[in-house]
Parts: C-alpha cells; structure tokens; sequence
C-alpha cells in the first residue's frame, strides 16, 4: 500500500485598532451637513491574505501600521440651499433663484510604506541607520520625501532592522462640490442644470512614495491623485 502524508498550516495574524471617533450632523434649515472625525491607529503582523511575511515564525518582526491605517480622517458632507431672490425681475429672479450647492470634503492622513532592499536572494526590509525618518515640512520635496539617510540595505546573512511601515506618505486633501438649479418649464417640463467639480482646488495629492533603497529613485513621489476635473450636465424630464 502506499501512505501520503499531507502537512497543514493555519493562517492567522495578530491585529488591534483603537480609535476615537467623533460625528456631529445637522438635518434642518438651509445648510445641512454631517461630520466626522476618527483618530486611530490599526497594528497587525498581516494586512491581508495576499502579504507574505518576512519571517513566518517571528510575529513580532512583522509587526506594525496595518496597510489601511490611516491616523486621522475628517469627512464631512453637506447641502446648502439658496434663498429665492426678489425683487430684481422676473427673469433675474428665475435664474439666480433656489440654487443649491452640495460637497464632500476629506482630510485624511497619507499611507504608510515598508523601506526595502533588493538582494541576490529577493527583495528584504532594509536597516534602519537611525536618525529622523520625517523631514520638516520647509524641507520635504517630491524629490526627497524622507530623510532617505536613514536607511540602507540589509546584509544577505541576517533580516533588516527597519521597521514595518515607518515611512509616512503625503495626506489627503479633496473638496468635491456640485451645483445645481432647476427651471420650471411649460406643464410639467422640468430642467435641471448641474456642475460638478472633483478636486475643486486643484490641490495636489501626491500618493506612492519610492521605498527601495536600492532604487535610484528612493525616496521620491512617484504618483498623484487626478487634478480638477469638471462636468456639466443638463437634464430634461416631463
């Protein structure tokens, strides 16, 4: 007869999330909106099923800012409805009259990255050298995010003492706002006129940071978020 034998693994991971979390909303009158606000931090030893530690005996090394963990998030939502216009005509009136603005506005703190190393034998969480990761703000460019000083690439005989996600990526900032009025027409003919503006600011927000140390790019932005866009839109019904 003949035996296989079949070894099995369990996966699991470690993770904690503490958080404070504030909501403040107002459902009445002109201008309606709804508030929020968490501070928190997500540690975990395994963002997800699809990230394969380092060492898979050692919990602690791969301990560390989850990859969804974002310390502070503001958001809030909210609707302002114009006031009829008198008084000015009745053509002014038509036009300038019940305009109503809506938006979305997000601050949020950035991602966080892993710095690494390539080696003869794969990509390795690189050292840290010591000395401050994060550079004052009069300092930090999209050509040098971070002091890339700090780190270096991590010898073959042993792992690398940087680490989990000690890099901080830039921040979120986005104002999204829409416009719209609506025109009685003949019966029961409506037209509705709508703007919208994604990134209202045009602000620029960056999103990965260059984290190999062995990259001649290390250290740098090397993404960004879409700038304004705009869309008008007219819609008929009757």
């Amino acid at each position: 007869k003949g035996y296989s034998a079949i070894q099995q693994y369990t996966a699991d991971a470690n993770s904690d999330y503490n958080a404070l979390q504030l909501h403040a909303t107002k459902r009445k009158g002109a201008l309606v909106f709804t508030t929020s606000y968490t501070w928190s931090k997500a540690l975990t030893d395994a963002s997800g099923f699809d990230e394969s530690p380092e060492d898979y005996r050692n919990r602690h090394y791969n301990y560390g800012p989850a990859s969804y963990d974002r310390r502070h998030v503001f958001v809030t939502t909210y609707t302002y409805r114009f006031p009829r216009v008198q008084n000015w005509g009745r053509i002014a009136d038509a036009a300038l009259s019940l305009w109503e603005a809506s938006g979305i506005t997000r601050f949020q703190s950035g991602n966080q990255f892993t710095v690494t190393g390539n080696t003869s034998i794969g990509t390795r969480r690189a050292d840290y050298l010591g000395g401050e990761i994060e550079l004052p703000k009069d300092e930090r460019s999209v050509n040098r995010w971070f002091n890339t000083a700090a780190f270096a690439a991590a010898p073959e005989s042993r792992l690398g003492t940087a680490g989990v996600r000690s890099v901080k990526g830039p921040a979120l900032q986005l104002w999204d706002l829409s416009l719209r009025k609506r025109f009685a027409l003949a019966g029961t003919w409506r037209l509705q006129f709508q703007a919208d503006f994604f990134n209202l600011f045009n602000r620029a927000n960056f999103l990965n940071v260059a984290s190999n140390v062995t990259s001649a790019d290390f250290g740098t932005i090397t993404s960004a978020a879409p700038g304004r866009n705009i869309q008008l839109a007219l819609r008929l019904t009757f």
